[in-house]
């Protein structure tokens, strides 16, 4: 009897698993499908774009009108973005007590850059701890906590670029009440959403260890990994200190996005200044955070397109740009592609 019972128990344990395990790869696959249909609406919504609001022949016209000379530039000033955004990382990490290479990290981030390229907003960026840890042994919450509270005030630094921008345009340009309504409903959005985005990071990140645990102690999924958490808080708090040297590389990093920008206006002979693209980065690169569709694709070049229109260049030079941008930005980062290769630090 007692052993009718145990293989009566044994047999339920085997179901248990066997629907835990069809559970999970049921949610991969329903998670897969997400981000298919997510890409599909960026690429039918520039195809559509491309196709219906301007001459592809133009486009296409355009495009080969493009200097290699300065687009090559462009991306050069793109790479440098990444050696800056490395280097924070890489800084950070330091400061928390780790002791490895400059190359580790940067593999890292252009691994997490590239995976962003491809993922709603952005969001692929936050997997770079998995390749540090394989390439650099770096412990994942320590690599979150790097990442985590810096990207939350970035967020809140564009912000900031984005009304500076807003400002500057209403200044400058006489903006006709259906162009407002059509750049405010696609750039409110996004400014709420990075307020509350941004914020809600440095909170987690930086508001004291009290408040956080007594909080996220109570959600059950965070509650079981509450000892990882701690961790975290630990390594975020130790480099709030470094407050300073974040903002200052984040406006080193806008310099240089501002650069690529001009430097791609330039092979296009698109009549901006230095200070327009400068302004216009973080109010435009907004879009990119939106999870709507990989990295705002689609999102991205309309309200380029709208916002470029203010300063008199044609939509479909607005959009063709956007495009030399986006693919600017990919064929740079598909350096990443080395960090999926990359020897582990063990082998």
């Amino acid at each position: 009897m007692l052993k009718s019972h145990g293989l009566w128990d044994e047999h339920h344990l085997l179901i248990r698993i066997d629907s835990l395990y069809s559970a999970m790869r049921s949610a991969s696959y329903v998670k897969t499908a997400y981000f298919i249909i997510q890409a599909l609406i960026g690429v039918v919504l520039v195809a559509y774009i491309a196709a219906y609001k301007f001459e592809i022949d133009e486009i296409v016209s355009v495009i080969a009108k493009t200097e290699i000379t300065y687009f090559v530039l462009a991306a050069l000033s793109y790479f440098t973005l990444d050696l800056i955004l490395s280097y924070r990382l890489f800084y950070l990490l330091q400061q928390i007590g780790h002791r490895i290479e400059y190359h580790w990290v940067l593999v890292s981030h252009l691994g997490g850059m590239l995976i962003g390229d491809v993922t709603p907003g952005r969001s692929g960026y936050l997997l770079t701890p998995v390749f540090l840890k394989r390439i650099a042994e770096v412990r994942a919450s320590d690599a979150v906590a790097c990442i985590f509270a810096p990207q939350g005030l970035e967020f809140l630094l564009k912000v900031g670029g984005a009304l500076a921008a807003i400002v500057y345009l209403i200044s400058k340009v006489d903006i006709t009440y259906l162009t407002s309504v059509t750049l405010w409903s696609a750039i409110v959005p996004a400014i709420i959403l990075l307020l509350l985005v941004g914020g809600l990071m440095l909170g987690v990140a930086w508001l004291d260890e009290r408040y956080t645990e007594r909080l996220f102690g109570r959600i059950p999924l965070i509650g079981r990994f509450i000892e990882h958490f701690l961790s975290f808080k630990d390594s975020s708090i130790r480099i709030r200190k470094n407050i300073k040297m974040i903002v200052v590389l984040y406006m080193a990093g806008w310099v240089v996005s501002g650069l690529q920008w001009y430097l791609i206006g330039e092979a296009m002979n698109l009549p901006i200044t230095y200070l327009e693209f400068f302004l216009l980065h973080p109010l435009i690169t907004m879009l990119m955070f939106v999870p709507i569709t990989p990295a705002g694709l689609g999102i991205m070049e309309s309200g380029t397109a709208i916002a470029l229109s203010l300063l008199g260049i044609t939509p479909t030079a607005g959009f063709t740009f956007a495009l030399l941008v986006r693919a600017n930005m990919v064929l740079t980062d598909a350096l990443g592609i080395t960090a999926f290769v990359y020897p582990s630090k063990k082998t």
